[in-house]
C-alpha cells in the first residue's frame, strides 16, 4: 500500500477546516495581499539567495522524531549548500515551546525564521506574534501555486487562521489505540477481545487487572487538550460555544467524557502517571491499552519487546468517533528578504521530496501527495483519518494561552485528585469566560 492509495481516506476528512478561530477555506491564492514579484527563484538547487545564508528553526521534538527532523535538515542542506539551518530544540509540548520563544523574544532576540507551531496555538500565533504569511513569503504566484499543489485536499486548512495561510502543515497525527497482545494473551484475551467501545475498555481493563500485574488502560494526557478533545468530541461534547468566543465546559458530553476518564482512575484501571511515564510503562510491558498519538509509533516499536497491535480508538456507544488532528505547521517570522527566500526553499523541500523520509521516520501522517510505503501500523493510522476533526483553538489570544494552562491543571485535578467533575468544570467555565470578557 502506498501513500497514493490513502488519498481517498483524506479527501473530505478535514474539509471542515480548523474549528473556531482556526477555520479556513480553500487555499487563499487570490487574497488581496500580493505575492512577491515574479522571479526565477531557483529554490530547488539553493540558488537565488545571493550567497550563504543561515536561518533559525525552533521545534519541540526529541528522540526519534528529532532525529527524523535533523535528517531532513541535513538532506536539505546537502541539496542547498548555500543555506544553513541553525536548530533550537526545546523538548516538551507545543505550548511550552511557544512560551520559550515568547520569553526569548522578550529578552530582545529575534523570533525564529521557521517555527514548528501546534495547530491548536494558531489563534495566539496569528493574532499576537504576526508571522509572515505564506502569501508574503512566496517569490511568485506560480511558486505558491506549485507549493499548494503538493497538499492533499483539506490539509492546508489545518494551518490557516482567518482565511490566511499562516503556515504549512508539516506534522499530522491522529490518536489510535496501542495494544500489548502479550498481556492480552496472559489474561486469557484474544484479538477478538480488543475493545471497540469505552464500555468494553472497562470490561477488558478489569480482566487485565484481575489476571496480571499490569495497568489496564491509559489515555494521552500531555500538557495539551488534544487527547481530551478526542474523548469530549467523541461523546458529543464541546469546549467552546457555537460562535467559538466563550468556553463551554458544562455541556453534557464534556461532563460525561471527563467522568468516564475519572472512573478509570477511581476503579484502579488507570494510574497517576505523566505522559512520559505512561509511555515507558507501556514499552516495559506493564500497560495493556494505551491511547496516544501515532507520532509515538516508532519509539514504541523500537522499545517494546512484545507484540504491539494498533487499532482504532474506542468510541462511546451511540456516538460517532471524532479524533482531532494533532501535529504542527511550519511557520515563519523571517523579515529579511534573503532569509525569506531561504525559508521558502526549506518549505518547498520539506513539503515535497523531504516529506518522504520525514513521514516514514517520524511516524507522523503525511499531509502531501508524496508516495509512501506503509507498514501495518501506519495503515491503521491512516484508516483513522475519516474520523478526524480539527484540533480546536482557544479564543482570546494571550488569554487563550492562560485558559489552556488552567484547563490542564483542572483536568489533572479531576483525574488524579478525584475532584467533583460538575462543580470543578462549572467553576473553571465561569473563571475563563470572565477572563475572556475582560481581556
Amino acid at each position: 500500500m502506498n501513500r497514493k492509495m490513502t488519498a481517498g481516506l483524506v479527501i473530505g476528512c478535514l474539509m471542515m477546516g480548523c474549528l473556531g478561530g482556526c477555520k479556513g477555506g480553500n487555499p487563499p491564492k487570490g487574497h488581496s495581499e500580493p505575492v512577491k514579484a515574479e522571479t526565477d527563484s531557483g529554490h530547488g538547487n539553493g540558488q537565488g539567495t545571493d550567497g550563504d545564508v543561515t536561518i533559525t528553526l525552533w521545534h519541540r521534538w526529541s528522540s526519534l522524531t528529532e532525529e527524523a527532523l535533523m535528517n531532513l535538515i541535513a538532506e536539505f542542506e546537502e541539496a542547498n549548500p548555500d543555506i544553513h539551518v541553525e536548530v533550537t530544540a526545546k523538548s516538551g509540548e507545543y505550548f511550552t515551546l511557544l512560551q520559550s520563544m515568547i520569553a526569548d523574544a522578550a529578552a530582545g532576540n529575534d523570533l525564529p525564521d521557521v517555527f514548528v507551531g501546534g495547530y491548536n496555538l494558531l489563534n495566539y500565533i496569528a493574532t499576537e506574534l504576526k508571522p509572515v504569511k505564506i502569501q508574503e513569503l512566496a517569490p511568485s504566484q506560480s511558486d505558491m501555486d506549485k507549493l499548494y499543489s503538493y497538499f492533499e485536499p483539506g490539509m492546508l486548512e489545518l494551518a490557516q487562521y482567518g482565511g490566511e495561510q499562516v503556515g504549512l502543515p508539516f506534522a499530522v497525527s491522529i490518536m489510535p489505540m496501542y495494544i500489548n497482545m502479550d498481556l492480552f494473551r496472559q489474561a486469557g484475551l484474544t484479538q477478538e477481545d480488543i475493545p471497540t467501545t469505552w464500555d468494553e475498555v472497562f470490561e477488558v481493563a478489569d480482566i487485565i487487572e484481575s489476571h496480571t500485574d499490569a495497568v489496564g488502560v491509559q489515555i494521552h494526557n500531555m500538557a495539551d487538550a488534544w487527547g481530551d478533545q478526542a474523548l469530549i468530541f467523541s461523546r458529543g461534547g464541546r469546549l467552546l460555544t457555537e460562535d467559538k468566543q466563550r468556553c463551554d465546559f458544562t455541556n453534557e458530553g464534556c461532563i460525561a467524557a471527563l467522568t468516564m476518564w475519572q472512573d478509570l482512575y477511581k476503579k484502579g484501571y488507570a494510574t497517576q502517571l505523566s505522559s512520559s511515564e505512561i509511555q515507558s510503562t507501556f514499552t516495559s510491558g506493564n500497560l495493556a491499552i494505551y491511547c496516544t498519538s501515532i507520532m509515538s509509533v516508532n519509539t514504541i516499536a523500537d522499545y517494546s519487546d512484545f507484540e504491539v497491535r494498533i487499532c482504532k480508538t474506542p468510541s462511546f456507544q451511540g456516538y460517532d468517533l471524532q479524533l482531532p488532528s494533532g501535529g504542527a505547521a511550519l511557520i515563519s517570522f523571517a523579515k529579511d528578504e534573503k532569509k525569506q527566500n531561504a525559508v521558502w526553499a526549506f518549505l518547498d523541500y520539506a513539503s515535497s521530496e523531504g516529506m518522504v523520509n520525514w513521514a516514514h521516520d517520524s511516524g507522523y501522517l503525511c499531509p502531501t501527495d508524496v508516495e509512501l510505503e506503509l507498514n501495518d501500523a501506519m495503515k491503521a493510522a491512516y484508516e483513522c483519518l475519516p474520523y478526524s476533526v480539527a484540533w480546536e483553538c482557544w479564543p482570546g489570544g494571550s488569554v487563550g494561552m492562560a485558559i489552556d494552562s488552567m484547563w490542564i491543571t483542572t483536568r489533572n485535578e479531576i483525574l488524579w485528585e478525584g475532584a467533583d467533575v460538575v462543580s470543578t468544570l462549572t467553576k473553571l467555565e465561569e473563571t475563563c469566560n470572565g477572563m475572556l470578557e475582560n481581556k
